[in-house]
């Protein structure tokens, strides 16, 4: 597979128009410039890091006006840099992470905390939530299921669980919707995030009528539904004077981060499978199409109307790492944590790990699940340690590619995104040896970012179609038939302590 990276070019060889790219992720918020070719502008990019929240009891959590203060504070550096061509940017394209969710009041205040996918407190009310819906129906229905990541349960804790907070609320929204109403005193949620929250019919592209019978809202308590054929234009005064060259271009509604990626990543196509390590992970392959029949072991979501998503999400990845490097004392950070996996043979430790320190998703979905490392013994060294619990969560990757398989996708390419696997060459051998089948890296570092700003070009008819976009490629890794035949064995072990561990306790709430 030819190399093809996506190096960023200067502003004189850029082919206009420019796009404004806005990305919130878990870990910092982000700005970029890109072209009509969908090439990265050098020097053209702000970043902004924060940390969330977390608490004992699962809870993690942001504060919502910093990351709307951070994303302004990016704008600012991007217009700054841009300068006299600054006019040329004729869109802004968007995205965040999906499955969050905050509270506003009737002024536009807010009335909660910014609350992650990865916030795993509404498990509290899973049983009750399964005694009032039908999980597989559902699922069928909206492409999700019954979860603490998802918005039926987080409505349901806040109205259990913080009462008060819940009757003060006038409507919920993503970080997207907020950041748009304090813009535009308008909040607009995309059908790509709606797709992602629970409550959203995917065939029907309108909110779910059996989900709301039992919900403690309705729709009114919702943002307006668009789409990419409704950008918003015509910045609050505040904001007009602070960035007038964007006050009359189109502003498109933010779509959830997964979706953004795989158009970023040129993964457009029923044979084309992004795997995705960033904070968690994913595996996602992205077709048009006008209805899906949705299979049981398999979220679906939406780009826009005409395109789903179909996966698996991984509630731990590169946050798995940063715990390594955090908690184990390894120095170097992502190099030092591959220094160390490489001072080890391919499951050559004798440990088994679970690795749901953030909990589990893909592919029981148990709400109790919590990491477990298994097998140490006196002699066990960090090294070990790092290793297989890395190994481990390519174990997972693996797992959910076999759903894929049982669903016979035609899957022919094997794209591998997110610094987790393209700041990773380790990584990404072990990801090849695991599977057995070729993988390569991505030639985008920042897929997300890219994806929006395609969608935009689309969106103001620069692109007719995002797969006419080339598609940025790095380096392919082809596996090691030995050591697949060790990851074979390993993955098996992995699998008989997962069944055990989720019959005996997991399943048992404990």
């Amino acid at each position: 597979m030819k190399t093809q990276t996506n190096q960023p070019i200067k502003l004189k060889n850029a082919q206009r128009p420019l796009i404004l790219a806005i990305d919130i992720g878990t870990s910092s918020t982000r700005a970029l410039v890109y072209d009509a070719l969908g090439r990265p502008v050098k020097n053209l990019m702000h970043q902004v890091g924060y940390l969330f929240t977390t608490s004992q009891d699962g809870g993690v959590y942001a504060d919502p006006k910093f990351i709307v203060d951070s994303t302004a504070e990016c704008i600012d550096k991007i217009m700054e840099e841009l300068g006299k061509h600054a006019g040329e940017v004729k869109a802004v394209g968007f995205d965040t992470f999906w499955h969050n969710l905050m509270g506003v009041d009737k002024s536009g205040k807010p009335t909660t905390a910014l609350i992650s996918w990865a916030d795993t407190r509404p498990r509290l009310v899973i049983d009750a939530l399964k005694q009032k819906l039908n999980p597989e129906e559902i699922h069928s229905r909206t492409g999700c299921v019954i979860h603490p990541s998802y918005l039926p349960a987080k409505l349901m804790w806040f109205n259990e669980e913080h009462n008060e907070t819940f009757i003060k609320t006038d409507k919920w929204m993503s970080i997207g919707e907020y950041l748009y109403y304090v813009f535009f005193e308008k909040a607009v949620c995309s059908i790509s995030m709606a797709s992602g929250t629970g409550l959203l019919n995917q065939n029907t592209c309108k909110w779910d009528e059996k989900v709301f019978a039992v919900m403690p809202i309705t729709p009114q308590n919702l943002s307006e539904l668009g789409d990419m054929d409704t950008p918003l234009q015509g910045l609050k005064s505040t904001y007009a004077k602070r960035w007038p060259t964007l006050v009359d271009i189109p502003w498109f509604p933010a779509v959830g981060d997964g979706a953004s990626s795989n158009v970023g990543t040129g993964c457009v196509a029923k044979d084309q499978l992004c795997i995705v390590m960033g904070t968690s992970g994913a595996l996602r392959v992205c077709w048009e199409a006008d209805s899906v029949i949705i299979p049981p072991e398999l979220w679906v979501y939406r780009v826009d109307k005409k395109r789903f998503l179909m996966g698996g999400a991984l509630s731990d990845g590169g946050n798995l790492r940063k715990w390594i490097v955090s908690h184990l004392g390894v120095e170097g950070g992502k190099k030092g944590v591959d220094k160390a996996m490489n001072e080890c043979k391919p499951d050559g430790h004798g440990l088994t790990v679970l690795p749901f320190w953030a909990g589990e998703r893909s592919t029981g979905w148990h709400e109790n699940a919590r990491g477990m490392i298994y097998g140490l013994n006196l002699n066990s060294s960090r090294e070990e340690i790092v290793r297989a619990t890395m190994e481990s969560v390519s174990y997972r990757y693996a797992a959910v590619y076999d759903i894929f398989n049982r669903q016979n996708m035609p899957i022919k390419k094997i794209i591998a995104s997110g610094g987790g696997f393209i700041d990773s060459e380790v990584l990404t051998q072990i990801m090849s040896d695991v599977m057995g089948l070729p993988v390569t890296q991505s030639g985008e570092q920042e897929g997300s970012a890219r994806g929006a700003a395609i969608l935009a070009l689309e969106g103001i008819g620069s692109v007719r179609n995002a797969a006419e976009i080339p598609m940025p490629l790095g380096r392919t890794f082809n596996p090691n038939t030995q050591n697949h035949e060790i990851y074979k064995a390993a993955r098996e072990r992995q699998n008989n302590m997962y069944n055990l561990i989720a019959q005996r306790w997991w399943e048992k709430g404990m």
